[in-house]
């Protein structure tokens, strides 16, 4: 049986958050709040990436593709371009790693539900990724951007001398 295009996105993403989870697992060791500096240049702590994580899939699958609103008190802290000095609220960590769950999986039910033509839907909130506003393209910017996030992970568990999580 052909799995449907929303089904195949939904796998692809719980894939990504698999190999997202391994890696997150390995801060348990890790000053989480410390901040990498190279260069005079101050990078983004692994306690900020994770909340942002938890922003970013909210933000565009669960508002953006299924027009939800978890209401996360903190997320907005935690939102693309923010400045990881000015934030004010700063939930413990295990309800940061609790929600990256909840929002996830509701992200997850999201993806599956939708049928090929709202794929082709324009997202809840204007985004515009490739030239189009179609759910498809928000759904893929979402796979593709987590990873990214691991990556810096990775460079911090490094820098603590573990290298695999």
């Amino acid at each position: 049986m052909k799995n449907s295009e929303s089904e195949i996105l939904a796998d692809v993403y719980e894939k990504v958050r698999g190999l997202s989870k391994m890696f997150i697992s390995g801060l348990k060791d890790v000053d989480i709040n410390k901040r990498l500096e190279i260069d005079n240049i101050k990078f983004n702590s692994a306690y900020w990436i994770v909340a942002h994580l938890v922003w970013t899939e909210h933000f565009l699958l669960v508002q953006g593709v299924g027009g939800e609103n978890m209401k996360i008190e903190w997320l907005d802290e935690y939102a693309y371009g923010t400045d990881p000095d000015s934030v004010k609220t700063k939930p413990p960590y295990e309800e940061i790693l609790k929600r990256l769950d909840e929002v996830h999986a509701k992200a997850v039910e999201i993806i599956k539900g939708l049928s090929d033509e709202q794929l082709e839907e324009d997202n809840l909130i204007g985004a515009n990724f490739g030239g189009s506003k179609a759910k498809r393209n928000v759904i893929t910017h979402a796979i593709r951007h987590e990873p990214m996030h691991i990556g810096q992970i990775s460079w911090i568990l490094k820098s603590n001398g573990i290298k695999y999580a």
